[in-house]
């Protein structure tokens, strides 16, 4: 039996691993064909990017900028393209600069960039280029490698099993979340959709097909669901919007065609941003019933909800604490500005943006805190009621021996 588990699980990750980098093959297909991200910018010209790693700076010019007419440094770089049709050429390109820092770019000898290629298409010539930006894939690949290694050093299979569940995770967001909202489909039920299938799959590759698993499914399932009903009735209520940021706002001009629900899209995010925090809670809550019941088989229902209960007000204790300063972690640009400015609690309050960030922080600490019951009420009710391991042969020799 454990055998074929262990089968399972390396059949699982095999899956995993293969979705996972057919989606890398096909975008990499993808970038190749179009010339490593191009977009079309009228009928004879067009824009590709690539990267390259800057050479030698040829000259640094002041001019005067246009708009603010400032003085402002422009640098003329030297770039060796590192990807692409144009792949070890060198060219010359220019880094603009303005007298604003937000759209500045400080290059130095040696850095990677990401270059703007201007393309002549009628005659399949580079007409300018230009630096878009600091190339920092490598970095956050590096950052991803020490999150792989540490999670597999020190949680070995268990490690393993979670970055499964991670993966499959964004295979879900990604492949089906994300492209759903694209085609126009209804926000709140896709997500609880995808919320429910990674939920189960999850906690059940973490957790294996028993009764700690169920117990973590229904209680995150249930906390999760006050959540998003908790946002869902105070944002109709309070008119939330969803236009909140800049980046809703943006969402109107995409060009796919699909008529986007913005304030169904508010509504997905809290439901997404409680899922985690629940699934952790519920998967403690239910681990520790499980080992209080082991070592204690005698312990009855109200007994094991009350372990499950003090095991989460220990959880909740810290877990709130960390949902709010994670949010407000978020929006710490947007209260600066506020206090910089002195504006009234009644003005900050009852604006869109701070509302909705308000919303989601609430609701999902509300739904988080619903699950240290729910959870402990299920797991009592299941491991209450079921019998330890070797229990029964224990009965059986009690028998015989009483029958003696």
């Amino acid at each position: 039996m454990k055998f074929m588990l262990d089968k399972r699980f390396i059949l699982l990750a095999a899956l995993v691993l293969i979705l996972v980098g057919g989606f890398a093959v096909l975008y990499a297909a993808e970038a190749d064909e179009t010339g490593d991200g191009q977009a079309d910018l009228s009928g004879f010209q067009q824009e590709v990017l690539v990267k390259g790693k800057v050479v030698k700076i040829i000259s640094e010019d002041e001019i005067i900028d246009p708009l603010s007419q400032n003085p402002v440094m422009n640098q003329i770089l030297k770039v060796r393209i590192d990807s692409g049709r144009y792949k070890g050429k060198e060219i010359a390109v220019i880094n603009y600069q303005t007298d604003n820092p937000v759209f500045n770019l400080k290059i130095s000898e040696g850095d990677g960039v990401i270059v703007a290629l201007e393309m002549d298409r009628e005659n399949d010539k580079i007409k300018e280029a230009y630096i878009a930006d600091h190339l920092r894939q490598d970095e956050l690949y590096l950052l991803l490698l020490i999150f792989v290694v540490l999670v597999l050093a020190i949680g070995w299979r268990k490690g393993a099993k979670a970055l499964c569940a991670l993966l499959l995770t964004m295979v879900l967001i990604w492949g089906g979340l994300l492209p759903g909202f694209l085609h126009g489909y209804n926000p709140l039920f896709l997500t609880a959709v995808i919320a429910i299938i990674a939920t189960v799959v999850t906690l059940l590759i973490v957790g294996g097909r028993s009764l700690k698993s169920i117990t973590a499914i229904v209680g995150t399932l249930s906390g999760v669901a006050v959540a998003g009903g908790l946002a869902l009735v105070v944002g109709k209520a309070a008119y939330l919007t969803g236009f909140g940021s800049e980046e809703a706002a943006m969402l109107l001009y995409i060009p796919q065609a699909a008529k986007l629900d913005i304030q169904g899209l508010l509504f997905a995010g809290i439901i997404i941003g409680a899922l985690g925090a629940s699934m952790d809670v519920s998967m403690s809550i239910a681990s520790a019933v499980e080992e209080v019941k082991r070592v204690c088989p005698e312990l009855g229902i109200w007994k094991l909800f009350q372990s499950g209960m003090n095991v989460g007000r220990d959880v909740m204790g810290t877990m709130v604490n960390t949902l709010i300063l994670a949010y407000t972690g978020s929006s710490l640009q947007l209260i600066l500005i506020f206090m910089a400015y002195r504006e009234t609690l009644l003005k900050i309050f009852n604006l869109d943006a701070i509302a909705s960030e308000v919303v989601r922080a609430l609701s999902g600490s509300i739904g988080m805190i619903m699950v240290i019951p729910l959870t402990s009420i299920v797991a009592a009710i299941l491991y209450g009621r079921n019998k330890p391991q070797g229990s029964e042969v224990e009965d059986a020799a009690v028998k015989e021996v009483n029958g003696r």
